[in-house]
């Protein structure tokens, strides 16, 4: 089929365009088919020259056609931004922070052995009946007897620790460690508090034997039941006592578990002392 190269009218078997009256010419361009585009095509799918005819239409239809698709990644964040603030505004209202809401703070629910083993003053009015007093005791053999700086002699049985008197003392030889010390009570009592004097609490002519000796720093209390308590222990001559749990046993276990160095200088002391002990009870 031929067209007027003029008008484009579909030609006749004439030699004149029965449309216009042009001559017919020996050759009819083709006419180029026409490209519609309503949506953005697949990649690929339209040729380079489909998508050069079909100029700003194909981009204001790639425009519509972006602008159909929902924008998710936007709603997403929109989201995420509506629950922070509600978060937030709720802890500012109770006067908190994010972390604190978030995280709440743990409760204690264990009891710690301080809650029932509480050091007792050194001085008078601890309540109940001194059973060390009455107690008998069974321990190492100590030191030999020596003579103080004016010449009487001085024993260190371990019965000094009984006497309620400080400046007599059971003394061991060396390093003590690991000593263990028995208190009869002469039958079942209750225990409510534990001390000792925890190294030779004495002077002599002004000489303090305190730190020329061994100090006991820790020590382990242990009852009929099987009860075992800790305690430790510091550089001080006073008595240091300790309140425990009742406890209902007819003798008392003393361990020492760690000793000081000896003394220092010419009248340091390699010996380990106790000046007295403490059970108080009923």
């Amino acid at each position: 089929m031929k067209y007027c190269m003029s008008c484009g009218a579909e030609l006749g078997a004439g030699r004149f365009c029965t449309n216009c009256g042009t001559p017919v010419g020996s050759a009819t361009p083709p006419v180029e088919p026409v490209v519609i585009v309503t949506t953005e095509a697949p990649v690929g799918a339209a040729s380079t020259a489909s998508r050069a005819s079909a100029g700003p239409a194909a981009s204001a239809a790639r425009v519509r056609a972006g602008a159909d698709r929902p924008h998710w990644t936007g709603w997403i964040l929109l989201a995420i931004g509506i629950v922070l603030a509600v978060v937030l505004g709720s802890c500012l209202a109770r006067g908190g922070d994010p972390k604190s809401a978030a995280a709440p703070t743990p409760s204690a629910t264990s009891s710690s052995p301080a809650a029932s083993h509480t050091p007792l003053p050194s001085d008078s009015g601890r309540a109940g009946t001194d059973l060390a007093r009455d107690a008998s005791v069974k321990a190492p053999a100590p030191i030999r007897p020596g003579t103080d700086l004016a010449g009487h002699r001085v024993p260190y049985p371990a019965s000094n620790m009984l006497d309620g008197k400080r400046d007599s003392a059971y003394r061991l030889a060396g390093d003590a460690t690991g000593t263990v010390i028995r208190f009869d009570l002469g039958g079942e009592r209750t225990v409510t508090a534990v001390g000792l004097v925890n190294g030779y609490a004495k002077t002599d002519g002004g000489v303090d034997w305190y730190p020329l000796n061994r100090r006991i720093e820790e020590v382990e209390w242990r009852f009929a039941d099987g009860t075992t308590i800790q305690q430790d222990l510091v550089d001080t001559d006073d008595l240091q006592a300790m309140q425990i749990h009742p406890e209902k046993t007819d003798w008392v276990e003393l361990t020492l578990v760690r000793v000081s160095s000896p003394g220092d200088g010419r009248r340091g002391k390699d010996t380990t002392a106790i000046s007295d002990f403490l059970l108080l009870g009923s």
